[in-house]
């Protein structure tokens, strides 16, 4: 993968599989997948505890130094990993992964942070910081990536009957429509691969990386230049066995999606359906996507 620290990023949306597919490529024999981080939408520590402190948002990378630099996921290292960051707070998030690669070389490290891809300079702030850096884009159809989203504001709501009444309210919970999100992080992601070399990039649908694993895994580890036997493909495909796979202590439990981290395995899954010219089936209105989600979503593959 060239010189200099060895990263491979997932670029995608928020709830587009990014925490079960990093779980899988970070459990390759020459990688090792972190959680969400959120290093990159900050320049230094100082400001992303200003950005991210009183949320879950820390959880993620007070895991992953516990975890890579003090050996062990419990209550008391999480402390530790705050106070190390906290001492850190004057330098750049760069430096900060840059010791967490220099703990775990040779591995490279797989880093996926969605909320990096909602604002193009987080983004350039990685190739910046690492120009070797391979960038992975992971898609999904638009309407599962919605109807994902509706999903957990229906949670939000605490309604869990999916009537159209409830769906219309999930849509409109939070003001932006979900659609749009799917629009602007994938929007931003090929304008910043535009200007990324080619060999640096890959795109992969996630449908179809979940329905035929053994196919895509080995396309991605290819790509990277790593092991593609049959016993590196099979150790991807036990995410469970990844040390962020689950809940983390009580000081820090995120770091991903939480139903992953209840049901931490590999489960396969088909393309979806749905036409792109379909109605919402939740919406009484008869709508459905706006005519520049629909245009991207073909031009990236989908119908």
């Amino acid at each position: 993968m060239g010189s200099g620290v060895h990263l491979l990023v997932i670029l995608a949306p928020p709830r587009c599989f990014t925490t079960l597919v990093s779980a899988m490529l970070g459990h390759h024999p020459q990688m090792y997948g972190l959680p969400e981080t959120y290093l990159f939408t900050a320049q230094t520590i100082g400001e992303w505890w200003l950005a991210h402190r009183g949320t879950d948002r820390i959880d993620g990378l007070l895991r992953a130094v516990a975890e890579i630099i003090l050996g062990a996921q419990t209550e008391a290292t999480i402390e530790l990993a705050r106070q190390w960051l906290l001492k850190r707070s004057d330098q750049s998030t760069a430096s900060i992964l840059r010791a967490l690669a220099y703990e775990v070389a040779p591995l490279i490290l797989v880093e996926k942070t969605p909320q990096a891809t909602e604002r193009i300079e987080h983004m350039q702030r990685i190739i910046t910081s690492f120009p070797h850096a391979r960038f992975l884009h992971l898609l999904r159809h638009p309407f599962d990536h919605v109807r994902s989203r509706v999903n957990r504001r229906l949670k939000n709501l605490k309604k869990v009957k999916p009537t159209i009444d409830a769906f219309e309210a999930a849509q409109r919970f939070g003001g932006a429509d979900p659609q749009m999100l799917w629009y602007r992080c994938n929007s931003n992601i090929l304008t910043f691969l535009a200007r990324v070399p080619s060999e640096q990039q890959m795109r992969l649908r996630g449908e179809v990386l979940l329905a035929d694993p053994d196919r895509g895994l080995r396309e991605i580890t290819l790509w990277l230049n790593l092991r593609s036997d049959p016993e590196a493909i099979d150790a991807m495909k036990h995410p469970e066995r990844s040390p962020f796979a689950r809940f983390g202590p009580r000081n820090a439990l995120m770091g991903g999606d939480e139903n992953f981290f209840r049901q931490p395995i590999f489960r396969s899954a088909q393309p979806v359906t749905q036409s792109l010219d379909a109605p919402f089936p939740w919406r009484r209105d008869g709508a459905g996507f706006a005519p520049k989600v629909r245009s991207l979503a073909r031009s990236l593959g989908y119908t």
